[in-house]
């Protein structure tokens, strides 16, 4: 959750590097965090469909990731043409991590008020 939560932090903090070095730094930060969500999500599609499903799953995630990251960039360059400046697209792209990291918070007070009610 932290992870996806950063990722969208560090890509709204592009646009406010003005500084070669802070830009660097924000990419250094954004790659590390991606590589622990990439890295985690193979455990989680293992512990949610078993071991019989888990590459099907994953198969399935990464075509689910590959929709924002092919429509994306031509969205980026049509605020561009419209704002002057990619400002927006940056902003734009970190809000759904931060969306997504916020409700995965709740995931483990469902999960909990789940276990009290079979209980």
């Amino acid at each position: 959750v932290a992870s996806f939560f950063f990722i969208g932090l560090m890509s709204m903090m592009i646009p406010l590097c003005h500084v070669f070095g802070a830009l660097v730094a924000v990419c250094l930060f954004m790659g590390l965090f991606d590589g622990c969500f990439i890295c985690i999500m193979a455990p989680i599609a293992f512990e949610l469909v078993g071991a019989q499903d888990v590459s099907q799953a994953i198969g399935f995630l990464l075509g689910l990731m590959s929709v924002p990251m092919t429509v994306g960039p031509p969205i980026a360059g049509l605020l561009r043409d419209k704002l002057g400046t990619y400002d927006v697209a940056f902003y734009l792209a970190g809000v759904p991590p931060l969306i997504g990291g916020a409700i995965l918070c709740f995931i483990p007070w469902v999960h909990e008020r789940q276990k009290s009610k079979e209980r």
